[in-house]
């Protein structure tokens, strides 16, 4: 009798990778003494689904092989499933047959697990007769009872998934989610540590038709794996009747109508609760080393909302806004707005619950953008800055007037002070027919959605119209705005603060550049928070807002903004590596060690002191731009590399291949900001494929027009390539200087470039030369 038992997985189609692997299998059953491995195609499966008795298959065996040469819904459940089975898994790729799909690299799991390229059925047998010493990867992980459950969000924010978000948070749960707008990829360590610490995961299907639906789906498909294997309460949402296989047709909820997403959260929320009482954190398994313990939260402030007070850094730039003295939060992708965002609203929400408003409003950026076509493209100017504010106002007030009647519901019918006024409001908040279900996104959506009615009935397709302010005015309220103000002037006497926090605005805005209007839009979104502190403020009470925006789209809005001084801002620009060495020691010293723990002594526990001659912080530091998710990023890449390979601290080798993952990483992410700049810059950074690291401005300048720009439009995006510190310059032999360097002052770093009576070179950034395979 075999020792272990192997079960190998693999798509039907193309039938030559089924022909060798049958081959494989059966050569190693002649000459494999220690294991015995048998396909799904020797399975009894006459009236029964291939899924049915491929996953028995697996829960019966030892060792799962599966070859991912053509990625498949199917394989890569099973794959999922097998891990969180705590099953021993092989994955392989036939090295001889170009894939027809999508890359192992743009789904982004496969290449963080690791596996074998074989190119005939003698070399894969090899590898099958190995398998039985291929080591488990640990799936275990403390229980999230704050946040329990796990959502696979989509690409696009469309009215669907937007809903089932909706969903998740009536039924009175936080969760944690990924999402493809903040991380191009996602690692298989992060999706089995999400699922793992999860009571229930929430996975959505896009239909063949949606745009990034063969990369999310097969996403969904190991994320869906992973919690059926774990026994995880799992609801698996599917828009319209494909593209999941029919085999697994079973576990999927379709859905042709809200309401049909309604009822499927509903079953799941239940499913949730009885995790709840079936589970019990101590239960989990017991950790075997620090590292496989440690958790240096997400990073994305948003999964980490209720753990980022243990370990939050107060920089300046949050206790200034805290204190009301700025208005405008500004940082790069990544720089930690979101992270001020949640600290503000949990400090002063929790500061005094009865007297404390806080808004803390994320609209969809795509809404916005339909909005903005639907109507506002076909207004004049001066009637499109006028509207756009008038209608932010009104969001603002319904949302001040929902947060007021959600909060003191119960409190106002024992306080004879808030009794007469809440009723009031409710009164006029639920007239005129308005819908206040849902969360803020589904109710602005529903909000657009009349104005434009309204709009289309009265005006069609007519462009540049000029409106008067009665006009703006009928088209927009569908309430008494003016009493709307008083009734809420006079029941905010009763309060201390009324903040408003205003996040995402510019998330998801249009990849082929950001334009006039764009701008036009934040600006009327300032001017409407501004108007309302004036409203509002009083003796009794102090009303601050504050209004998050990237980089890029506040230099832009100063620029074309005639009083620039007007608005106090705080910029998150990270230029101090102490600081990022500071924001990293918080964290590590938070998984249960001394917290005045020095940063020498809490990095040795997790990592190696040196790497190729260098200290491993600041080698790891000069790869992040800068940027503490991009640092995180690539710290956790590492530790993925690290606890997959049953390491006790994270070694040289587990940093190479952190590295090389993170730079793919980081190569898509710096695109995506590009383009969402400049449609110009569109891939632009893969024109640098293969070159070399120093480069002539004269060089850089060829590459671009080689890659398609003119002569014009290739300066422009020298600009940009030196301002998102992809490229950086050197003087003589000096080490390289990125916008970093120079504070973020471009004016400077083109001062020094040009005034340099030394030759200066441009350096392409070595956080990129791992993607771009540049030679290092």
């Amino acid at each position: 009798m075999k020792d272990v038992i192997g079960f190998f997985a693999y798509a039907s189609t193309p039938a030559e990778i089924g022909q060798t692997i049958e081959s494989a299998v059966a050569t190693s059953s002649r000459t494999n003494t220690k294991m015995v491995v048998s396909t799904w195609r020797a399975l009894d499966i006459v009236g029964h689904f291939i899924s049915d008795e491929v996953l028995t298959s697996i829960d019966a065996a030892d060792v799962l092989i599966a070859d991912i040469s053509e990625l498949n819904f199917n394989v890569t459940y099973e794959i999922g499933y097998a891990l969180g089975k705590s099953k021993r898994v092989l994955l392989v790729k036939n090295k001889s047959l170009q894939s027809q799909g999508m890359k192992i690299s743009d789904v982004g799991i496969f290449d963080t697990l690791g596996f074998q390229e074989y190119q005939n059925s003698p070399e894969l047998s090899t590898f099958l007769n190995n398998a039985s010493t291929w080591k488990s990867i640990d799936v275990s992980a403390a229980l999230n009872l704050k946040a329990p459950v796990y959502l696979l969000d989509t690409p696009y924010k469309t009215d669907w998934s937007t809903r089932i978000i909706s969903r998740i948070k009536k039924a009175g749960f936080i969760f944690r989610n990924f999402d493809p707008n903040e991380s191009p990829r996602l690692s298989a360590y992060d999706a089995i540590n999400q699922v793992a610490q999860s009571y229930g995961v929430v996975v959505s299907l896009l239909s063949s038709g949606a745009t990034g639906a063969a990369i999310h789906n097969m996403r969904a498909a190991f994320i869906a794996g992973l919690a059926d294997g774990m026994g995880k309460a799992l609801c698996i949402l599917q828009s319209g009747d494909e593209p999941v296989p029919v085999d697994y047709r079973d576990f999927v909820q379709v859905t042709y109508h809200p309401n049909d997403i309604n009822r499927a959260i509903e079953v799941f929320a239940s499913d949730v609760t009885q995790a709840f009482q079936q589970l019990e954190a101590s239960g989990t398994k017991p950790e075997r080393s620090f590292i496989k313990k440690l958790n240096l939260g997400a990073t994305s402030a948003e999964n980490e909302m209720r753990d980022l007070e243990r370990y939050y850094l107060e920089t300046d730039q949050f206790l200034k806004s805290l204190r009301g003295e700025a208005h405008l939060v500004v940082g790069r992708k990544g720089a930690g707005k979101s992270a001020i965002f949640l600290q503000i609203r949990d400090a002063e929400r929790d500061k005094n619950r009865n007297k404390n408003i806080v808004l803390d409003l994320k609209p969809d950026g795509y809404k916005l953008i339909k909005f903005k076509e639907r109507i506002l493209q076909f207004l004049a100017e001066g009637t499109y800055q006028h509207t756009i504010t008038a209608f932010w106002e009104y969001v603002l007030l319904l949302e001040i007037c929902y947060k007021i009647l959600e909060k003191d519901k119960q409190r106002h019918i024992h306080d004879h002070r808030l009794y007469d006024g809440y009723r009031e409001l409710a009164e006029l908040y639920r007239g005129e027919d308005y819908d206040s279900e849902g969360d803020f996104s589904e109710r602005m959506s529903m909000l657009m959605e009349k104005i434009y009615s309204e709009y289309q009935s009265k005006y069609g397709s007519a462009e540049s119209v000029n409106l008067s302010s009665f006009e703006v005015t009928e088209l927009l309220y569908k309430h008494d705005v003016k009493q709307l103000k008083q009734k809420l002037g006079r029941y905010l006497e009763n309060k201390q603060v009324l903040w408003l926090l205003f996040d995402n605005i510019d998330n998801g805005w249009p990849t082929s550049g950001l334009k006039h209007e764009d701008l036009l839009m934040v600006r009327a979104l300032i001017d409407a928070t501004r108007k309302i502190e004036r409203q509002f403020s009083s003796d009794n009470i102090k009303v601050r807002s504050v209004v998050f925006l990237r980089n890029d789209v506040y230099e832009l809005l100063v620029k074309e903004t005639s009083d620039r001084g007007k608005e106090a801002s705080v910029v998150l620009d990270w230029t101090d590596s102490d600081l990022l060495r500071e924001l990293v020691r918080l964290r590590i010293v938070s998984n249960g060690l001394e917290d005045d723990l020095d940063f020498k002594a809490a990095w040795l526990r997790l990592f190696v002191s040196h790497y190729k001659g260098e200290e491993t912080s600041q080698f790891l530091i000069e790869r992040s731009l800068m940027r503490p998710r991009f640092l995180l990023n690539l710290i956790n890449h590492c530790k993925s590399f690290a606890i997959n390979l049953n390491h006790e601290i994270i070694e040289s080798s587990d940093i190479e291949k952190g590295v090389a993952a993170y730079s793919a990483d980081l190569l898509r992410d710096i695109g995506y900001e590009l383009r969402d700049v400049s449609d110009e810059t569109d891939g632009l950074l893969y024109a640098f494929v293969a070159s070399s690291a120093n480069l002539s401005e004269p060089q850089v300048l060829d590459t671009l027009l080689r890659s398609g720009l003119d002569q014009q439009r290739a300066m422009r995006a020298i600009d940009l390539l030196l301002w998102y510190g992809f490229l950086g310059i050197r003087i003589n032999s000096d080490d390289p200087k990125f916008i970093y360097d120079f504070s973020y002052n471009k004016a400077l770093m083109d001062g020094v470039k040009k005034n340099s009576t030394q030759a200066v070179s441009l350096v392409i950034n070595q956080a990129f030369w791992p993607a771009l395979m540049i030679e290092q």
